[in-house]
């Protein structure tokens, strides 16, 4: 019984062994895995840091510490943020002193290239400054050398191109001096002391692109923009000779006075008085080819015509035992034709007389006579109005008519007849529509008191 007693305790003795032995191995094994997970973790966080590092921005530090606030870099990053923060102090006061006093305690001298450049910068203003109202064109360029990023370098190449401009006005070089004045950026980059000159070069610029043969409007805008210029007279004869050679056959008065007034010399005013002369002996050929074009569309100034029908007949007779009329035929001259205001006729118109006389009673048995007569007649026509307002091509007219009477029977005519009357024209036709003729000089108290008709064809 004792033995096995003996034997259970040692069994339980090697039970609580072999179990303390397992239990150290698994504590040993953890804590083997604990350290490899705290070396993984410290990878990370070095992982971290080096990237902000390199980012080198706030936002990156600012993110590491807040990812690891009790890190093994917090020290670290947390004076790299006050870096930051000495930067930021010494841009918001951006003197030579903060910048010089951010490189002098600066750990990390983050933005030592920063300060530099913006020591360099304030230098170059400073310098500038003593620099940008002197005309020394050598010592601006040596700024240009020792300052080649500075932000008055713009202005530096543009009071260069200023202060040349201002050398070559003084030597008369104005349409060089034009040139480097806009290279110095025009009148608003300019100092006001140039600004006289600047004007006096665009002048000159604006003077050197005209010439005789300049558009008017050009010339004119010269002569507005510049009314004190030295060149205004010659500019002004330019803009004379221009509107002179304008001139045409259908300008007018107002355009020859136009001309006139911006010639400034004798020879110019010599020279758009000869335009004008031209203008109007233009105008006046003009007008006659136009006259003569009329006339011709009209039917010519000088026609010729055939008298188809004079019919006259002593209606008006106070003697009822007398009955005279006429039918003549005949050829004629006219001047002027159916549209000349007024026209001459000339011509011939033989034809035959004939009457009849009685008793009081045998009178409608009485025998009609006939006899041949010629009379020579010459006609006034007056044009009063258009019968067709709308093609003007016909005529109304009033006339004079006298007569001579070549052949004549002595009982029945006498040597001289005149009379008037209406009628109506077209370009080859005339018709006068009822005249009244009367002899004169009555010497056998005829009833001479008629009413005709005529028709004429003029070719």
């Amino acid at each position: 019984m004792k033995t096995g007693i003996l034997l259970r305790t040692v069994a339980l003795l090697l039970l609580f062994s072999l179990h303390s032995v397992l239990n150290a191995q698994k504590l040993t094994d953890y804590a083997k895995q604990r350290k490899q997970e705290l070396i993984e973790m410290q990878k990370i966080e070095k992982q971290h840091y080096d990237n902000a590092c390199k980012k080198g921005t706030l936002e990156a530090f600012q993110e590491y510490v807040k990812m690891y606030p009790k890190g093994i870099y917090i020290k670290d990053i947390c004076e790299r943020i006050t870096d930051f923060d000495m930067w930021n102090s010494a841009k918001a006061r951006n003197t030579k002193e903060s910048y010089t006093y951010y490189l002098n305690n600066s750990k990390y001298q983050s933005f030592k290239s920063n300060a530099n450049s913006a020591i360099a910068e304030l230098n170059s203003i400073e310098k500038w400054n003593s620099l940008k109202t002197n005309g020394n064109i050598e010592g601006i360029q040596n700024f240009l050398q020792e300052y080649p990023t500075s932000s008055c370098m713009p202005q530096a190449k543009k009071r260069i191109h200023e202060l040349k401009a201002i050398n070559l006005y003084n030597g008369n070089e104005y349409l060089l001096a034009y040139n480097e004045f806009i290279a110095a950026g025009g009148k608003n980059e300019l100092v006001s002391s140039s600004i006289f000159m600047f004007d006096k070069c665009v002048e000159a610029y604006d003077y050197s692109k005209l010439s005789s043969y300049s558009k008017e409007v050009d010339l004119q805008v010269f002569l507005s923009k510049y009314p004190n210029s030295k060149k205004f007279d010659e500019v002004s004869n330019w803009l004379a000779i221009s509107k002179a050679k304008s001139l045409n056959m259908y300008s007018g008065a107002y355009s020859y006075n136009d001309a006139l007034k911006f010639a400034k010399d004798e020879s110019t005013k010599n020279f758009v008085k000869s335009y004008i002369e031209k203008s109007k002996r233009e105008y006046s050929s003009y007008q006659s080819r136009q006259r003569k074009a009329r006339i011709k569309a009209n039917g010519g100034i000088i026609l010729f015509g055939l008298e188809l029908m004079d019919f006259g007949w002593n209606c008006l007779s106070e003697d009822k035992y007398l009955e005279v009329y006429y039918y003549n035929v005949g050829a004629s001259v006219k001047l002027g034709n159916y549209k000349s205001p007024i026209q001459l006729e000339v011509g011939l118109k033989p034809g035959v007389i004939c009457y009849k006389t009685a008793d009081d009673d045998d009178y409608y048995d009485s025998e009609e006579k006939a006899k041949f007569h010629m009379p020579a007649y010459a006609k006034l026509k007056v044009n009063i109005c258009n019968l067709d307002a709308k093609n003007k091509q016909s005529k109304l007219y009033i006339c004079g008519l006298g007569e001579y009477n070549v052949i004549r029977e002595e009982y029945l005519e006498n040597e001289y007849s005149v009379g008037g009357g209406f009628g109506m024209a077209w370009r080859h036709w005339d018709w006068l529509t009822l005249y009244y003729k009367q002899d004169l000089n009555n010497k056998y108290k005829l009833d001479d008191k008629f009413l005709g008709t005529s028709c004429v064809y003029y070719f």
